[in-house]
This record gives structure tokens, sequence and C-alpha cells, in this order.
């Protein structure tokens, strides 16, 4: 091959190479490169937000709009105030304005048209009015938009002021009355059912959840050299106390196939206590959340240097009943590798004032971490075995859980 060809080629690159180099910028990951310059940082993609909310995009979802929009109580539900108070006020000037336009256009069709007809309603005038043919009137004293828009409002909500009301003359008037009453019972239970529902539902209440920015690696104790994930949890609201609240974790691993695609392994159960109970929190104060890092766990073998370059994402859920109403709520929250310092752990927040004999909580040392003893390895873990034999009855049982 000419040089000049050569010198081409090696700087354009091979077509096939250059493709699968777009694909992998496309799935926001890059293989390795020769350049000196450190690789700009990409922001990794999430399946849930730092605030719990699910970070996912539907793709050519059949029937999107039919399976969005069936349960449209709840998605009414879970939007903001500003909305539902269009709505509930939307909902009454609506049907006060469809029945109103109905009315005027009955009154139109029997309103008086000449002057005997006139003079037999108002009473006035030279024309005799023994005479005169009473009219056929539908609704009384309805002559104009404003005044059927008024009766309209009168009917729906059972005022009656007694000054225009409904005659026998004309069925579709009194049918189409009827009809307006059951409608606005049914609007008036659904409208308050909505609000009511918007009022008692948590979603509040799971915003006073906070979890910490951060989660560390480090020893269990001070004695109990394992590692152990750490997370700190609390709920900030002190006059609403929660029932059988309980956590979950997970861990959510991505790998590369051979598509060159970014693919989601699976989601892998992460014990924090559960098989002796440990799950069950108290969040009367702040506690830490604790995963032992041992042959059971899906980070067994992890290092500092591999957290780095680890592909996964933790997902922690915190479950509680309100006790003031009753119903259940779901907070959520997730950590990716570069948010797990290693060899960190939490600083001590509750503290005892001598002075007073009182328990404080230092809210201002919450996402606190301070650097603690070394940890063991897996190797160094069988080695000192039989050191953790004869330890005491606490740390047997309670290997996850919360402290």
């Amino acid at each position: 091959m000419p040089y000049d060809e050569e010198l081409v080629r090696l700087n354009n690159g091979d077509p096939k190479n250059n493709e699968k180099k777009k694909k992998e910028n496309m799935n926001g990951w890059r293989g390795p490169s020769t350049s000196t310059s450190p690789p700009p940082k990409l922001r990794k993609a999430r399946l849930v937000a730092k605030d719990g909310e699910t970070l996912l995009s539907l793709i050519q979802l059949p029937r999107r709009f039919q399976i969005c929009y069936r349960n449209w109580f709840h998605l009414i539900i879970e939007q903001e105030w500003r909305t539902i108070l269009l709505i509930f006020t939307s909902g009454f000037f609506c049907s006060w304005a469809f029945f109103g336009v109905l009315y005027y256009a009955i009154s139109v069709r029997t309103m008086p048209r000449d002057d005997s007809e006139i003079a037999y309603i108002t009473q006035t005038g030279s024309v005799d009015a023994s005479n005169v043919t009473k009219p056929k009137i539908c609704i009384e004293k309805v002559y104009t938009l404003v005044d059927a828009l008024l009766f309209s409002m009168e009917s729906q909500h059972t005022i009656g002021y007694g000054y225009r009301y409904m005659t026998n003359e004309c069925p579709p008037a009194y049918t189409i009355l009827m009809v307006q009453l059951v409608v606005g019972c049914f609007l008036q239970t659904m409208l308050a059912g909505i609000v009511v529902a918007k009022v008692l539902r948590p979603k509040k209440r799971k915003q006073e959840i906070r979890f910490s920015k951060r989660a560390v690696v480090g020893p269990v104790d001070e004695h109990d050299h394992r590692p152990a994930l750490m997370i700190r949890l609390a709920d900030i609201q002190q006059n609403l106390y929660l029932a059988e609240s309980h956590v979950r974790m997970y861990m959510a691993s991505s790998r590369i196939n051979k598509h060159g695609d970014r693919e989601l392994v699976g989601v892998k159960d992460m014990n924090v206590g559960y098989d002796s109970g440990w799950d069950r929190v108290l969040l009367l104060w702040p506690i830490i959340i604790r995963h032992i890092i041992d042959e059971e766990s899906p980070l067994f073998g992890l290092t500092k240097e591999s957290l780095q370059v680890s592909n996964f994402e933790l997902i922690m859920t915190v479950e509680g009943i309100v006790e003031a109403t009753g119903m259940t709520f779901q907070a959520r929250t997730s950590f990716q590798p570069e948010e797990i310092l290693w060899g960190h752990r939490f600083t001590p927040m509750i503290l005892m004032n001598e002075k007073n004999q009182k328990w404080e909580v230092h809210y201002g040392l919450f996402d606190q971490v301070e650097r603690c003893g070394e940890i063991d390895t897996p190797c160094r873990l069988a080695e000192t075995e039989d050191s953790h034999d004869e330890e005491d009855e606490h740390h047997m049982v309670n290997k996850s859980g919360f402290m």
C-alpha cells in the first residue's frame, strides 16, 4: 500500500472501528484510549434518582395513552395542588355553563315575541290582558344567558332564591334539571374525593425521610474489622411517628454485551438484617443501616480499587405506615460507586449533654464522615475466622441491620 494511502487510513481509522466507537459514545461509555489527556467525565445513567424518582424512558410502549390514563383518578392525585385546584374549579364552571346554555336554549324558544305576550308577562301597557292567550313559559324569569347561568348555579347547589324557578309546562326542561342534579351530585362527590385523597396522601411524609448523600464502607465497629456498607437514615418529623417501618436494599448491575450495548444484568437483594428481623427499624432518631460484606453479599471481594471501576447502583427503600392516617408510603434513593467512600464511617451525631442530662441530635453532622481503621480483606477474613468465633453474642446475631 502506498505511503499516502496508509497515512489516510491511519488518520481516518477503520470503518468498523469508527462505527464501534460511535456506538460506544451513544451508549455513554468509552473504550480504551491512547490519548494522554484525561477523557471528559461522563454523567452515568441512573435507574433511581436521589429523590426516589424512577428515571426510565419507555420506548415503543403499546397503547401508551390507554395504559397511562386508565387510572385517571390516581394520575390526578399525583398532580400538584395548583393543578388539583384548577380541575376542581373548572369542573364546576363547566357544569354550570353547559346546563346554563341548555336552559337558555329552552327559554329562547318559549320567550314572548309579540306585544300581547309581553303585556301579559309584565302586566303593563294598553293591551287588555283578558283577551290575550297565556304564553307557555318553561323557566320563569330567565330571559338572558346570564339569567340561565344563575339559574343553573342555583339549581345544582340547591340554593333556591325563589326568583327563578322551573314550571311544569315543558317536560324537556325539568328532565334536564333532574339530569343536572344527578350530575352535580356525582361531580361534587368526585372532586371532593380527589381533594381529600390528595390531603391524606403521604407524599409530603416521605419527603421528611432523609438519606445520607454518600454511603461508606468501613469496619463494623472498633472490635470487628469486617467490611460493612453503611447508610445513614433519619426521620426529621418528630411529631408524626411511623409504624412498621422497614428497609430494603438492592444492587442493580450492568455490563456491555456483545453488540456493544450496555444492558441491565439483574437486581440482587442485599441483606440488611431481614433474616433476623433487624430490617424493622426504629426511626425515633437517626440510625445507620448496615450491610455486612461477607461471602453471601453481592459486594464480596470488593476493594477500594475495584470500587472505582464497578458498574452497579444500590437502591434503598424505606416503607412505613403513618400513624395519623394509617396510609403506607415508600421513600427511595440510590447510590452509585462514586458516591461510596471506602475506609470511612459516619461521625456520631447523637451526643449526651452532660449539663442538661439530655440526648441531643446534631443534624449538622448528618452527612459528616471520618476516616476509620483498617478493613479486613477477604484473605484476611479467612485468617481471622477463629477470632470472629470468639465475639460476643450481639455481634453474631446483629450482623446486618441498623445501629
